[in-house]
């Protein structure tokens, strides 16, 4: 059996918050994965971030991982979605959360392409979702109704609270590559589609 699997490397820039992350989307038999490495400060400590997202083949999550490392400490944080849409937060029940259809990691443009993704609206059309939002600096989560209306092919709107971004993606792949005006922008990508004979091994 051909099997294609598929990786998008891409690295964005924010000026503003002094900010550069290298990411990458994988997509595999039974669902996606992204992961990254932010680099930025917190307050006037040195900070990099390194988190990977898993979901489902319908990108629905079902794993977060986060570990936040500054030159003083060293904080992680787990989420964890079952079957049923109930939450984990590092390991513990976190009931407030049920209900939440997507993860909101502060820090990084990647998790817009989960809801982009899963959502597929046609050009015109809006949804609200909930969001389960691991905020930065604080890192505490919360749960976060957020709004994406599809401009264009490559064109969304994202509102939620006092956020209100538009944001320019790749149609292929969902992944941002300009938010707001000056905020994340990416400044180089590569996609690298393997193809292996399962049978052949």
């Amino acid at each position: 059996m051909i099997h294609d699997q598929s990786e998008t490397y891409i690295l964005w820039h924010c000026a503003s918050l002094a900010s550069s992350e290298y990411a990458s989307l994988s997509n595999h038999d039974n669902g996606h994965r992204l992961q990254g490495l932010t680099v930025m400060p917190l307050e006037d400590r040195p900070c990099h971030i390194e988190y990977a997202v898993a979901v489902d083949e319908a990108w629905l999550p079902n794993f977060v991982t986060a570990t936040i490392t500054t030159p003083t400490q060293i904080r992680t944080r787990h989420l964890e979605r079952d079957a049923n849409g109930h939450w984990r937060l590092d390991g513990d029940v976190a009931a407030y959360l049920d209900g939440c259809t997507d993860v909101d990691l502060g820090w990084t443009p990647a998790t817009n392409t989960v809801p982009i993704r899963r959502l597929d609206l046609a050009v015109g059309d809006t949804e609200t979702i909930s969001a389960a939002w691991i905020r930065f600096p604080e890192l505490d989560v919360v749960v976060s109704p957020q709004r994406y209306t599809r401009l264009a092919d490559d064109c969304w709107r994202y509102q939620s609270g006092q956020y209100d971004f538009a944001l320019t993606t790749d149609v292929a792949t969902g992944l941002v590559l300009a938010y707001g005006d000056d905020l994340w922008r990416a400044v180089a990508r590569s996609t690298r589609l393997d193809t292996s004979d399962a049978t052949a091994r």
